[in-house]
């Protein structure tokens, strides 16, 4: 703070003088310090405005980002799966082609034709329905409706029902006969013991061979050993 009676002793400055100009002079100085510690209101304008520019070149380049990533994501996904396939004797295979399917093996055709056969013959009381149902799911739409002439012509289910069978099947033999490039002709060999859940309910063993023809059909969901059966006979002995 600037004193007044240094002006006043001042030569050649008059009592009223220095009053005036100290009061000027701390004026001035008031508002340069005003001026000095509050930021002007374009200055902080500017910041913001440099800020947001920050904002969108971030937002944009994220969303670049997302896309690119979407766009790949989806080429990725309509890539073919690489196949490998595995021959009889261990032997490795990478299966070239988007539309190429692996061939059918001898080891998928046995395997399919066991599980066949033990959801088609070898039922109970408690588990047919759900045999069946998968069962039936492995033919082709043709022999499906043979397979429900079939059963209601012997009378399998109410016989099921009625005497509370059971049945333990017993593979022996399943050779593949003829490999044709649309079918696929089978023998499967074995036997069935045939009791009840009754301790006075019947009990038998029979022996059979089954002519089963594959057809072969593109690899699925609902077929994924790329067949399914055409046809099924059956021959019985007793054992």
């Amino acid at each position: 703070m600037i004193s007044l009676k240094t002006f006043s002793k001042r030569p050649g400055i008059s009592a009223k003088e220095p009053i005036k100009d100290s009061l000027e002079v701390a004026q001035t100085l008031g508002a340069d310090a005003q001026t000095m510690d509050v930021p002007t209101y374009y200055e902080a304008w500017g910041g913001l405005e440099s800020a947001n520019k920050i904002l969108w070149t971030a937002l944009w380049f994220a969303v670049s980002v997302a896309i690119l990533t979407l766009i790949l994501l989806r080429a990725a996904l309509g890539r073919p799966p690489v196949v490998i396939l595995l021959g009889e004797k261990g032997q490795s295979q990478v299966v070239l082609g988007s539309s190429t399917q692996p061939p059918v093996s001898a080891v998928e055709i046995k395997n399919f034709l066991s599980l066949f056969e033990r959801f088609f013959t070898e039922l109970d009381r408690y588990t047919y329905s759900q045999s069946l149902k998968t069962a039936f799911s492995m033919m082709t739409p043709e022999f499906k409706a043979k397979a429900r002439d079939l059963l209601e012509r012997e009378g399998l289910v109410e016989a099921l029902k009625a005497d509370e069978l059971k049945t333990q099947l017993t593979l022996t033999d399943i050779s593949i006969v003829k490999n044709a490039p649309d079918l696929i002709e089978c023998d499967v060999k074995g036997w069935r013991e045939i009791g009840s859940f009754k301790p006075d309910g019947p009990h038998k063993e029979v022996v059979f061979e089954d002519e089963i023809i594959l057809k072969k059909v593109p690899r699925s969901e609902k077929a994924p050993d790329g067949v399914l059966v055409e046809d099924w006979s059956e021959s019985l002995f007793k054992k």
